[in-house]
């Protein structure tokens, strides 16, 4: 999972290693029950706009409430290091840093949001899968840097895996491939893109940590994940009030109320309004443990922890909603599993 704890370890280390161990399983946790609130959501309320503006909402306004509570009781800052430094008021350099990780979060979570609302999660996830194989490509012939021949084999049962599991899909869910592998494509150009950045904000953290903060030009990693969010939303707004608001308003004031899927196993408006707020809290949940898992564990190891992570996902999704695989989509998974 995470770094393993090994006997003869110095106790400090030890607990540390059973902390990421602990926040690991916390981390896939979120994970799937975001993933799986999403799909709840979207068979009820088929808008993936509306839930992706949902979710950016929440996330910012999480981190400036978390902030808040971290000034009001220090102690918090301890016990989540991303929560060390606050939020700093927003400024041209603010929007200037965040916002090109702010379109990458757009068109992502979009695609993602409306890859779900169309085929499984697991098979999404299963597709997401992908990116190791998109990474090293991208490495390859866009910076030129090589990699041992066992790395590119270690990718054929996982592009093979990916082929496979969405075999029957092709026919009758294009679309939903097609979306779950775009966002795939920007979620991957978003990380080797931010790679910098983030690099930046952890040494934006250690000058904080010992009393440079004021110094500091860049942004910590709180300060990233509030501004992207936020930034975020007032990019998808426009595209949510022309795609999907106009409709929903219209709806609302015509009749007080607002249409849901007609299914047997869909959410009434009740249940759908919690099923928001706890999608929300959780997809928050899952952002902030992400960091603190980076300040915790080598980048080798948290990489390998969200392997671990989307295999838990498409597990849990499976049977979570109990969808019915062919053999030959059985197989795709398990190659996909092997090849993660």
């Amino acid at each position: 999972m995470c770094t393993p704890v090994r006997l003869g370890l110095p106790a400090s280390i030890a607990i540390a290693n059973v902390q990421a161990q602990v926040l690991c399983l916390v981390w896939y946790t979120s994970s799937a029950l975001t993933n799986t609130s999403s799909k709840s959501i979207l068979n009820a309320f088929p808008k993936p706009i509306t839930l992706t503006l949902v979710q950016f909402a929440f996330v910012s306004s999480w981190c400036i409430l978390f902030a808040y509570l971290a000034h009001l009781y220090p102690s918090l800052k301890t016990a989540i290091p991303a929560l060390k430094h606050g939020i700093r008021a927003p400024t041209r350099e603010v929007v200037n840093i965040t916002l090109p990780l702010a379109l990458f979060q757009v068109g992502g979570h979009i695609l993602s949001a409306t890859a779900t609302s169309v085929i499984p999660v697991s098979l999404v996830h299963t597709i997401k899968g992908l990116s190791p194989l998109v990474t090293v490509l991208a490495y390859r012939f866009i910076f030129h840097i090589r990699y041992p021949v066992n790395t590119y084999l270690s990718l054929i049962p996982l592009t093979l895996g990916v082929v496979l599991a969405c075999s029957v899909e092709f026919s009758g869910n294009f679309f939903g491939i097609l979306c779950a592998f775009g966002g795939a494509l920007i979620f991957v150009t978003q990380n080797i893109f931010s790679k910098k950045l983030f690099n930046e904000a952890a040494r934006a953290e250690a000058d904080g940590l010992h009393g440079h903060q004021s110094r500091s030009r860049t942004l910590d990693k709180l300060n990233l994940l509030c501004y992207c969010s936020g930034l975020a939303f007032l990019l998808t707004f426009p595209i949510w009030l022309w795609s999907e608001g106009f409709t929903l308003l219209n709806d609302f004031l015509h009749d007080g109320s607002i249409d849901l899927a007609d299914k047997h196993d869909a959410l009434d408006h009740g249940r759908l309004t919690v099923e928001f707020v706890f999608n929300g809290i959780f997809h928050f949940g899952q952002n902030i443990i992400a960091f603190v898992l980076l300040s915790m564990v080598s980048p080798v190891t948290y990489s390998v922890a969200s392997l671990i992570k989307r295999v838990f996902i498409i597990a849990v999704a499976i049977v979570w909603f109990g969808n019915t695989t062919t053999a030959l989509q059985a197989a795709g998974i398990a190659l996909t599993f092997i090849g993660l």
